[in-house]
């Protein structure tokens, strides 16, 4: 069984997109928890290495932001790179403009792994 901090939840509404993202951090060891958006997903914001969401999901309901913001868990945000930022203090949120490179996702999730 692996622990808290090798688990991962995504949350993105483009089917492709969860299934590569839940592959390649298989791959690697993590427990994946993909969902396709914030209100069928059944996040407990408790202990996890870091959750990756798809912009669009932030920007469907600002709820979401802030309840990520004060639960202090690490993000990994996925943005188109053109659409105008999300407001806001970031925190331990931290951004990858698609189309991205596996090698530097994993690069992000290892440091926070390294961090937590």
């Amino acid at each position: 069984m692996l622990s808290q901090a090798r688990s991962i939840v995504v949350i993105a509404p483009d089917l492709g997109l969860r299934q590569s993202l839940t592959f390649a951090l298989e791959v690697e060891g993590y427990r994946v928890e993909a969902h396709e958006s914030w209100r069928k997903s059944t996040v407990i914001l408790g202990p996890t290495l870091c959750m990756i969401i798809d912009d669009q999901v932030l920007r469907s309901s600002s709820d979401i932001l802030q309840r990520l913001l004060q639960s202090g868990q690490a993000v990994i945000l996925l943005t188109d790179g053109m659409s105008p930022p999300i407001e806001g203090e970031l925190g331990r949120i931290l951004s990858l403009a698609k189309p991205f490179n596996g090698a530097d996702l994993l690069g992000l999730v290892k440091n926070l792994a390294l961090t937590a």
